[in-house]
């Protein structure tokens, strides 16, 4: 038994000796490299390892649950825990914890990730690619990450996880407001491509050149995966039955219906290889592919064991971190890796069929007007590149998409054959891989 399924096991005990009627302990390690770089040079190395035990317990319908970082004083405060849990209010969402007899994917991990003594060199390949196509100033982030979970439940669950990966950002300017961001993220040190990431970013900046101020109107847009999975962020959040049931999901009522177009089908899949690929959700219960939206309809929400009680269905493995909100008091579905399906479409030939567009490479500050609806705003940045009559003719700048989400879902008609996993900051995560997409006619506006 790993040490942290035995710290796991040894919360649970302690905190069923106390009162606790429900209980799920899940001990963390995280072990992280970072290497910072700006002006075309690395400014930090930096490593850090943090380790914690997150504890949920209920005492019938009461529920509580913390995050515990003192791991010397781990008894007195799981029992802390379990008090408190006695004076809090019944929860009328609480549904219990997934229970059973449960079997474990084995975890693999690249090793050679962990054995990774100088991740400057591939910083300095990304930064030496993007000069050789015409960047001036060059900057980003290596991370190179290393996770290890141990969980335990009064339901049965206990297993131990694992996970190694590595995600370089390379953001390269040509001029002041002209700049490109790309990504390599992998769970595979062979995989990760820092030449390529600052080639691509210095080509994007050079494309993206004394760029004009964007006209508003009606355009075609080209999105580039890092753009998608900012959209995709807020999206799969959406799926989650818990913001359905508040009434902040734009997914309400629809299950069997259109929400995307025909070419659209969404899976969440933490079981393939990724950043975020891991064994059992936050519950315990391993977790599996689920197929969200299938040709555009959608087929499920993402379920807890409470939720799905709730909709008279059964848990998809989604139990989010055992942290009550204070809405419901009660674990959040989440989504763990979305995936898009990839098209058969070459990117090139998506732009040769746009008369009047953009093609964007990235985006932030996805804000909604309206959660139930689906209007929504986000600015592009980075590349922003004009399409007239099938070819790219120039950069533009200051524009935002303001639409509705589901108008933008249904409006897919294209999606390129290849796919990139893409993770970066808290705007793109959890990590997804997804292909470039076509979007018809979007609403674009200023956006100073």
């Amino acid at each position: 038994m790993s040490v942290l399924k035995e710290t796991a096991q040894h919360v649970l005990d302690i905190a069923l000796k106390a009162g606790a009627t429900d209980a799920v302990a899940e001990a963390v390690e995280i072990s992280v490299k970072q290497v910072r770089f700006s002006n075309s040079q690395i400014d930090a190395i930096n490593a850090w390892t943090e380790n914690n035990v997150i504890l949920f317990v209920a005492v019938g319908k009461r529920v509580m649950s913390s995050d515990l970082r003192e791991l010397d004083n781990l008894d007195a405060l799981t029992e802390q825990v379990v008090s408190l849990a006695k004076r809090a209010p019944p929860s009328k969402t609480y549904g219990g914890i997934a229970s059973g007899k449960f079997k474990y994917a084995k975890p693999k991990i690249d090793k050679r990730i962990l054995s990774l003594d100088d991740p400057s060199k591939p910083v300095l390949e990304a930064i030496a690619g993007a000069e050789e196509e015409g960047a001036v100033n060059v900057g980003g982030t290596l991370f190179v990450r290393h996770s290890a979970a141990g969980i335990a439940s009064s339901g049965g669950a206990l297993a131990a996880d694992e996970n190694a990966s590595l995600d370089l950002s390379v953001r390269a300017f040509s001029q002041p407001e002209a700049s490109g961001h790309t990504l390599s993220c992998t769970p595979h040190l062979s995989d990760l491509k820092p030449r390529e990431t600052g080639l691509r970013a210095g080509q994007l900046a050079s494309r993206a050149k004394n760029p004009v101020q964007g006209e508003q109107g009606k355009f075609d847009l080209v999105i580039e995966p890092m753009c998608l999975t900012e959209l995709i962020n807020t999206t799969s959040n959406m799926m989650s039955a818990m913001l359905v049931e508040i009434g902040s999901s734009m997914y309400a009522k629809k299950i069997g219906k259109p929400v995307a177009s025909k070419h659209v089908t969404f899976v969440d899949d933490p079981t393939i290889e990724s950043m975020s690929r891991q064994t059992f959700d936050h519950e315990g219960v391993p977790t599996r592919r689920n197929v969200v939206i299938k040709d555009g309809v959608l087929k499920t929400y993402l379920h807890s064991t409470s939720t799905a009680k709730r909709f008279k269905t059964k848990t998809t493995a989604n139990a989010g971190p055992l942290i009550p909100t204070p809405f419901t008091m009660a674990t959040q579905p989440t989504a763990f890796h979305p995936v898009v399906i990839p098209g058969d479409w070459k990117v090139d030939e998506m732009i040769s069929d746009v008369r009047r567009g953009l093609y964007i490479n990235n985006a932030w500050y996805t804000r909604y007007q309206n959660y139930s609806t689906g209007e929504f705003s986000t600015i592009p940045r980075d590349a922003i590149l004009k399409i007239e009559n099938g070819e790219i003719v120039g950069a533009a700048k200051n524009v935002r998409v303001s639409d509705n989400m589901l108008n933008l879902w249904k409006s897919i008609d294209a999606l390129s054959k290849n796919v990139e996993e893409i993770y970066w900051w808290d705007e793109a995560s959890p990590p997804s891989t997804v292909p470039t997409v076509r979007i018809r006619q979007m609403n674009v506006t200023r956006s100073s």
